[in-house]
C-alpha cells in the first residue's frame, strides 16, 4: 500500500548529504514528485542548481529536468527552457504533458526569435 506525502522536506534534507549517492536518490525520488510539491521544491532550486553544474555529478542531467519542471510551475518559462536542454535525453519530447509541450512551443518560440533577428 503507498504511503502519501505530505511534504519533500525530507527528500530535500538527503541533498545536504556529502555522498553523491544520497543525492541522486533524493533526486529520483523528486523527480516523481515534482509536480505535486514543486512549490516547496523551488525553495531548494539552487541546491539542485548546484548540482545540475557539478561537472563529476553522475545525475547533472536529472538535476536539470527536476529545475526545468520547477521552473515551468514558477512561470518562468526561460529557465524552465534552459535546464530542459540542460536535461539531455531525460528531457522526453514524446510526453504529452502539458510541461513537454509548452517547453517545446517555447523552443520554437526562441528559434523563431532569434532566426527573425
Amino acid at each position: 500500500m503507498p504511503t502519501s506525502l505530505s511534504s519533500a522536506g525530507g527528500i530535500l534534507a538527503l541533498l545536504e548529504e556529502p555522498m553523491p549517492e544520497l543525492k541522486v536518490f533524493a533526486l529520483k525520488k523528486l523527480e516523481g514528485i515534482v509536480d505535486e510539491f514543486w512549490a516547496e521544491i523551488s525553495e531548494s532550486i539552487g541546491k539542485i542548481e548546484i548540482l545540475h553544474e557539478e561537472e563529476e555529478f553522475p545525475q547533472r542531467s536529472l538535476a536539470a529536468l527536476i529545475a526545468s519542471k520547477v521552473y515551468y510551475h514558477l512561470g518562468s518559462y526561460d529557465d524552465s527552457l534552459h535546464y530542459a536542454l540542460g536535461a539531455g535525453s531525460l528531457f522526453d519530447v514524446h510526453s504529452r504533458s502539458q510541461y513537454v509541450e509548452t517547453t517545446i512551443a517555447k523552443i520554437i518560440d526562441s528559434y523563431i526569435s532569434k532566426r527573425n533577428n
